[in-house]
């Protein structure tokens, strides 16, 4: 792997973990709202399916050592709670953006990847996760996904108009 591309890894993982310490917001339910998906969904774009998805692994990988990366918190904690549905499937997500986003820079086929793989698969994957931790059904665990649809479709609009506005420049390009 090139310096190059290890740089570009070290910066979206630092670009999530940025966002991430930004204040969450804690409406219903045990699921806070944050605005991690705009930057795992936005650097995997720009970065690629394996650049994109080794940021965000990294990123998960500072929390579990202990950086307050997820809710003010870090260590192994998260990774056993009602969110490690979400967070398990944030890489994955991570790497099927960044290789929609290899494949086409046009923003209507980049914006339907986000909505599969940043909310389809994330909240799939979620829901399986709290019915895991909260002993719940299905349709009550993917309820509780319920009141971030909205917000969630409101952040792959704006990761893909970000993205599609960058991924032209020669910078980002996967050599």
């Amino acid at each position: 792997m090139k310096t190059k591309d290890l740089t570009f890894i070290a910066l979206g993982a630092a670009i999530i973990s940025a966002v991430s310490l930004l204040p969450q917001l804690q409406l219903v339910g045990p699921v806070p709202i944050t605005l991690q998906m705009l930057a795992i969904m936005t650097v995997s774009a720009i970065l690629g399916a394996k650049r994109g998805g080794l940021a965000v692994l990294i990123f998960l990988l500072l929390a579990a050592a202990g950086l307050p990366l997820l809710g003010g918190k870090g260590g192994l904690a998260p990774f056993v709670g009602p969110t490690v549905g979400y967070l398990i499937a944030f890489p994955i997500a991570g790497f099927f953006i960044g290789l929609v986003a290899e494949k086409t820079r046009r923003f209507l086929p980049l914006f339907i990847g986000m909505l599969i793989f940043g909310l389809g698969l994330v909240y799939l994957l979620g829901t399986f996760g709290l019915m895991a931790v909260l002993h719940l059904s299905f349709f009550d665990a993917l309820t509780i996904n319920t009141p971030f649809i909205l917000g969630d479709v409101l952040k792959a609009l704006l990761a893909t108009t970000i993205a599609v506005r960058l991924l032209p420049l020669r910078l980002f390009r996967v050599a």
